[in-house]
């Protein structure tokens, strides 16, 4: 199988560039080596939250230039999310069910911090995904005009913990 993803590079600085944002290549275990540096500095629960808030704006900010560069709007664009996380290498994402503005359930397979991981963690390990999801989610379930609701997003199983895949489990949270 090969990338099925575009990379351009810019003869003058060198930067490259997919779905017109600039991207970074690096080898998955420098991704974790500082992933794990950082959670065992910080420890796992502010990590986590640190991460959530993070990937979720990144998510919303990706999905919505998306949507306006190759024009997909709602679920669309949060499935180009997905289909663009795994092919980019992060692993195998599957919308199980999803609900615009309601729920949703995200599968992976093959996640990089199952693949690349510490051995028996005794937790989830792909919580980065929480974020990821629920800004993508959030952006997706938004209707013009209007401001988008609030998200969470919970891994509920782990292929680290003897599941077939992770899943992840994300619902509207009551305004």
């Amino acid at each position: 199988m090969q990338p099925t993803v575009k990379i351009d590079v810019s003869e003058a600085t060198g930067v490259w560039e997919t779905d017109g944002l600039p991207m970074v290549y690096v080898p998955r275990h420098f991704m974790l080596n500082i992933h794990n540096a950082v959670e065992d500095a910080l420890g796992l629960s502010a990590y986590k939250s640190v991460l959530y808030d993070a990937g979720a704006r990144a998510a919303y900010h990706w999905c919505k230039t998306q949507a306006e560069n190759q024009n997909l709007d709602g679920v669309r664009v949060f499935e180009h999310y997905l289909e663009r996380l795994t092919a980019r290498g992060w692993g195998q994402f599957q919308i199980v069910d999803i609900d615009p503005g309601a729920s949703a359930t995200i599968t992976v397979k093959n996640s990089i911090y199952v693949l690349g991981g510490r051995p028996g963690p005794g937790h989830p390990v792909c919580y980065m995904f929480e974020g990821f999801f629920a800004g993508g989610f959030k952006y997706a379930s938004q209707h013009p005009g209007s401001a988008p609701g609030e998200m969470d997003c919970k891994e509920v199983e782990c292929e680290a913990m003897g599941f077939d895949r992770c899943k992840f489990e994300l619902k509207t949270i009551p305004q």
